[in-house]
């Protein structure tokens, strides 16, 4: 049986500390990793404490296609299965524009409460906030929404979705699927299976982040309500 990366990557990694081979970091392997981190990680409970990713290199044109994304979202267990994949482990967390709480919803249960509704504040996602660079380290951030757009319009055959539809999101190099998102009233789960919906860095206005979706129809950059909870998906490098 095909084992999961999360386990297989611990495995690799307990090989090299085993043969006392020196690295800097699993990243050079294809994994980074991160333990638990007050205000950021939903809980201190076993589940929440240790994630491996894997990563991947871009290889399409224009901003962000030279450099090394997470393979999977921050906070996932595993990869999707396939583009409408709603397994919660898969989807990993949702993250408030500019918070760097994450949250974990089981399908039954948001893990932590949700206590924020509303956000109206002019400003991009600040670094002391960015759940990428405070979990992975820099230069580990969220993308900007030039890079999603880079993404989404960079060609099929170099690793992009070519304007696609949520099905070309997952035949992508980075893999994304319709992991839904969480309602800004009470942090219900919503469209999980149906629609994507990812965060990006930069701010379309004081109640609006950029972000960048894609359901059964299409995909594009948008406007987002700051209060809903969406996927994160980190790149490494800088801007």
């Amino acid at each position: 049986m095909k084992k999961a990366f999360y386990t297989l990557s611990i495995a690799v990694s307990l090989t090299l500390v085993s043969c006392s081979l020196f690295l800097s970091s699993i990243d050079d392997l294809g994994f980074v990793e991160h333990g638990f981190i007050s205000g950021v990680s939903p809980s201190n409970t076993e589940f929440f404490r240790e994630r491996i990713y894997p990563t991947v290199q871009a290889d399409w044109p224009g901003p962000g296609g030279d450099k090394k994304w997470l393979a999977v979202n921050l906070g996932a267990i595993n990869k999707p299965s396939s583009s409408v994949d709603d397994n919660a482990g898969h989807a990993g967390w949702y993250f408030q524009f500019n918070r760097s709480q994450a949250f974990y919803h089981s399908g039954t249960q948001l893990t932590p409460s949700w206590r924020i509704n509303s956000i109206d504040q002019n400003t991009v996602w600040e670094p002391q906030n960015d759940p990428c660079m405070l979990l992975l380290g820099e230069p580990w951030r969220l993308p900007t929404v030039e890079e999603l757009r880079a993404f989404r319009e960079a060609p099929i055959e170099r690793g992009g979705m070519g304007e696609g539809n949520r099905t070309s999101a997952f035949n992508s190099t980075l893999q994304m699927h319709a992991g839904g998102f969480l309602h800004s009233f009470s942090g219900d789960l919503r469209n999980r299976g149906a629609n994507g919906s990812f965060w990006a860095s930069d701010q379309f206005n004081s109640r609006n982040g950029e972000a960048f979706g894609f359901d059964e129809a299409g995909s594009g950059t948008f406007g987002g309500n700051k209060a809903f909870g969406r996927s994160v998906r980190c790149v490494k490098g800088s801007d």
